[in-house]
């Protein structure tokens, strides 16, 4: 009978959790779901802002991962999500939705190689994208000589010859909102080759990183020393052993090596839940260490209590 409440609690405990960590998913752009994104210009975006542009940014923002209520009023804690975001893209951390923001905000997802004649949503996602970085084009889903244009502009602010096709670089220019100056080098890198033993070592070292965190506090958005969110334990776990990773789940989710769940090694970043909302680190035995909810310290967990989306090791 103890056997079996001791198991009960722990079902119930894990799907606590389950329902508490199931937050937005990082989608196109055009993929808000419920939300109009298309706007002739985009408007600067603040503190106590309203209305259908201020409905879109927290509708992007969700798309991103961000935990945040969509109801066409700008609070302080939506200041806090926006700063959360341009520190992960390498933005100035106004916690103002300014041109650069909308720009990397619209352009998030996919780098598809995009010319004259395509046509579709993300077609219609580089051209909100253009629009917000000062270069208009007409949403219409069609690669015409407009957006042409716009891109050869992006590519001459770049330094890049001006052919017109949108590339990957002209992604990455426009995902780290659209005036930084990006390397048009191409975006496929030849992977490390990992060591066995050094990847051991800063694994069992990230792993007692993540112990000595045990207890601290969640708190959404946090990365240490005190309090974590869960990407924010995991980036500041692999920072402790000299690695730098991404800020959010779903960046960290396209970092490093790819792992398979019966390969896992202790230090691991193991992902759940749909669209990538939740990241752990592995610590052995099906075993994670996570920062999971308000109201709940960064513990142990089994894995097995969280739907497995995959497992990257970062070195």
């Amino acid at each position: 009978m103890r056997r079996f409440q001791k198991t009960a609690v722990s079902l119930v405990s894990g799907l606590a959790v389950a329902s508490s960590l199931t937050i937005g998913t990082e989608l196109p752009a055009s993929a808000a779901a419920g939300c109009n994104t298309t706007f002739q210009r985009y408007s600067t975006i603040q503190r106590g802002s309203t209305g259908s542009q201020t409905k879109a940014a927290q509708c992007l923002l969700r798309s991103a991962g961000y935990q945040i209520r969509v109801d066409g009023s700008f609070s302080g804690a939506d200041v806090w999500r926006v700063k959360a975001f341009q520190r992960s893209h390498r933005i100035s951390q106004t916690g103002v939705v300014g041109t650069r923001t909308w720009t990397a905000l619209l352009s998030q997802g996919s780098k598809p190689t995009l010319r004259y004649g395509n046509s579709g949503s993300s077609v219609r996602r580089l051209q909100q994208a253009l629009t917000a970085s000062g270069r208009p084009v007409p949403a219409t889903g069609y690669f015409g000589p407009i957006t042409r244009g716009a891109v050869q502009s992006l590519q001459r602010s770049q330094g890049w010859r001006a052919t017109g096709t949108a590339t990957t670089g002209v992604w990455r220019a426009l995902q780290a909102g659209g005036n930084a100056r990006i390397s048009n080098a191409r975006a496929t890198v030849a992977r490390p080759v990992y060591s066995t033993a050094s990847t051991s070592s800063k694994g069992s070292r990230v792993v007692a990183f993540a112990k000595r965190q045990l207890g601290d506090r969640y708190v959404f958005g946090a990365t240490g020393p005190n309090a974590w969110d869960c990407s924010g334990l995991t980036q500041g776990a692999w920072k402790s052993v000299g690695v730098r990773i991404p800020r959010v789940s779903q960046a960290q989710f396209r970092y490093g090596q790819r792992v398979s769940k019966s390969n896992l090694r202790p230090g691991d970043l193991v992902f759940f839940y749909s669209g990538i909302s939740h990241v752990a680190i592995y610590a052995g035995n099906g075993n994670v260490i996570h920062a999971s909810r308000p109201g709940k310290p960064v513990h142990y967990l089994k894995m097995k209590y969280m739907p497995y989306q995959g497992a990257r090791r970062p070195a």
